[in-house]
């Protein structure tokens, strides 16, 4: 939703509204956020809101920032003032493609500008003429020329050198700290298993790329996915999204993780996250602080899907709310053609003990003390406007278990 000139809502000009209706806990998705939160990874922030258009309840779903240039400036920079540079969303279309897959295509932005796999999105307007499309491209060619040149000067070359080259122009820190939570996670729709919901951003200020990820509908709970090894998932905390390269060969990530200093430090981070961050007990307290404070909108979701009166014939999830209660914890929903689309094979806490245990038990003989970042060593302070304070901080929605459930109504003008 982008409101007009006159109107903003808590600071903001932009704001994105997501349904979790494929999870019966409601909870997933604001989870995933906050681990990514929790290990510096920029990402967007929300809050819980009852949706109802026209009169029309259409229950519960969370009230998200969206990546504009005013959230680029506070939570990238630290200031409201900065300038940005530009950002384009990768999206994939699973199984049958086409990927975003960041190869080198040559210079002709055309190349790239199909429609399919890339997305020039937000940038100084004032940088480049509105009507210059192939200057809009350039960041993105530049990136994955610059790329391609590495993979083939120093693919092979395991030596400190390569990684100092990449470090001229990568944030490799960050993308390591990303692949982390999404192994953590197993994020399905996410930037390593099929290079989608997710941005790369080019940081004028450090003068090099980072990723940006976003949306986590499919996120702490395998379902079905055609490209997960169904024996060997669970355990597997290195080559689970790259175990069936016969669609999308992972050509980014794989010659990331080639290099023996790349990988150590990716070890390192997973191994300290899934001790410090992904611990049982301490996302058991989150999760059920969340579910206490949404309990009883939860259960007025549930009850509010048969009641709205809509023309819309797709699949309709029906949980109930003592579903809700027991898949917090070890509790499977089944699938049921009857009243559902979705089932969910692992309760939130079953799912962090078993996929936590299992990137300890791989990271078991990793030395945690050698934790020196690889790359960019400097942190940012994200802006808070000293105009406003808690839950109307131009910044974020509030981050300490209080939630602000709001009413938004949509009027369609035809």
């Amino acid at each position: 939703m982008k409101l007009n000139n006159e109107t903003k809502f808590l600071g903001r000009k932009a704001i994105k509204i997501r349904a979790m209706a494929n999870d019966p806990t409601l909870i997933r998705e604001k989870l995933t956020t906050e681990l990514f939160k929790a290990v510096s990874v920029p990402v967007q922030e929300g809050t819980y809101a009852r949706l109802i258009i026209n009169n029309d309840v259409y229950g519960l779903y969370t009230l998200m920032d969206s990546i504009n240039k005013r959230w680029m400036k506070n939570y990238i920079h630290g200031n409201p003032e900065a300038q940005i540079g530009i950002s384009y969303k990768l999206f994939s279309t699973p199984p049958e493609g086409p990927y975003s897959d960041l190869k080198y295509l040559g210079d002709d932005y055309t190349l790239y500008n199909t429609g399919n796999t890339y997305k020039v999105d937000e940038y100084e307007e004032s940088t480049i003429p509105e009507d210059d499309e192939a200057a809009k491209w350039n960041s993105l060619i530049e990136f994955v020329k610059a790329y391609d040149n590495w993979v083939k000067e120093y693919g092979e070359d395991q030596s400190d050198k390569a990684v100092d080259e990449l470090k001229k122009f990568l944030n490799i820190e960050s993308i390591l700290r990303l692949l982390a939570i999404e192994t953590l996670t197993l994020s399905l729709d996410g930037f390593w298993y099929v290079m989608s919901n997710s941005a790369i951003y080019k940081n004028i200020e450090r003068k090099n790329y980072q990723i940006l990820p976003f949306d986590f509908d499919q996120t702490l709970d395998p379902r079905d996915s055609h490209k997960l090894n169904k024996d060997t998932y669970l355990e597997d905390c290195i080559t689970w999204a790259t175990q069936d390269q016969s669609e999308l060969d992972n050509y980014f990530t794989n010659n990331l993780l080639k290099h023996p200093q790349i990988k150590k430090r990716y070890d390192i981070i997973l191994g300290k996250i899934s001790r410090e961050t992904f611990d049982v007990e301490k996302v058991s307290a989150f999760v059920h602080a969340i579910a206490d404070l949404i309990r009883d909108d939860v259960s007025w979701n549930f009850e509010a899907i048969d009641k709205l009166d809509t023309d819309y014939d797709g699949l309709v999830n029906h949980f109930t709310l003592d579903e809700f209660n027991k898949n917090l914890d070890y509790g499977h929903i089944e699938y049921d053609p009857e009243r559902n689309a979705d089932d969910a094979t692992f309760g939130i806490k079953e799912w962090v003990e078993k996929r936590g245990n299992s990137c300890r038990a791989y990271t078991a003989n990793v030395d945690l003390k050698n934790d020196t970042l690889i790359s960019d060593d400097y942190d940012v302070s994200i802006f808070v406007s000293a105009s406003v304070s808690g839950s109307e901080s131009q910044h974020a929605f509030t981050t300490k278990f209080i939630l602000f459930f709001c009413f938004i109504s949509i009027f369609f003008m035809v």
